[in-house]
């Protein structure tokens, strides 16, 4: 699991949704479905049908979902695979009802992968001039894994091979957090102007309707 995925799981592990949820771009038994959505109704949403999904559509379009359906969308993983990322946005906030929410994941300092395609990277002010167009409102965005060290090692561990990322990655990611914290320490007590949180891996952000 890489420094990415685990802050992920940190994050999503705060959050408890019920109700209608729609994940869009997930698949059954997603693990971060399970984990937040433990009470809820899930429906998914992918273009690819041999993943399962409950409607197969294209999220470049608008969505075949009549208005206010859903308590809650998820886009985990997803937005930088969408060129047409503000008509999403916008019809999540069409079909989920006022009161709702809507949960986003995405990487930041994180290498190019397509799936099938890799369009676009977020920041922080980005989500949420995207998300307040969209209609959304009590937003917060959180950066997921940050420093500089551990931005640097991500990049380096995608070069290994899987087993052995996995190998390693108790030893590792916990010596890259710990000199992420120790810079961190220094930079302050030396005036430096150094936030580790320029150096987001990703962020997570959560609005509501």
């Amino acid at each position: 699991m890489t420094l990415l995925r685990k802050a992920e799981h940190q994050a999503l592990s705060r959050i408890s949704l019920s109700g209608d949820v729609l994940d869009l771009g997930g698949e059954k038994r997603s693990k971060y479905a399970l984990q937040i959505a433990t009470e809820a109704r899930v429906t998914t949403v992918n273009i690819s049908p041999e993943l399962g999904a409950d409607i197969v559509a294209n999220l470049e379009e608008s969505l075949p979902i009549p208005d206010n359906s859903y308590d809650h969308a998820l886009l985990m993983n997803v937005l930088e695979h969408v060129f047409e990322y503000r008509l999403l946005l916008g019809e999540c906030a069409r079909v989920v009802r006022p009161g709702g929410s809507i949960v986003i994941v995405v990487p930041y300092l994180f290498p190019y992968h397509a799936s099938p395609s890799d369009f676009h990277r977020y920041s922080k002010e980005a989500l949420v001039r995207a998300l307040t167009s969209a209609g959304f409102s009590d937003i917060e965005v959180s950066p997921l894994g940050s420093g500089v060290f551990s931005a640097q090692w991500l990049f380096l561990e995608r070069l290994l091979p899987g087993r052995i990322q996995d190998l390693l990655a108790p030893i590792t990611h916990s010596i890259v957090q710990g000199a992420d914290v120790l810079f961190t320490a220094l930079a302050r007590r030396l005036r430096k102007k150094y936030d580790p949180a320029d150096y987001a891996l990703g962020f997570c952000a959560t609005a509501k309707l």
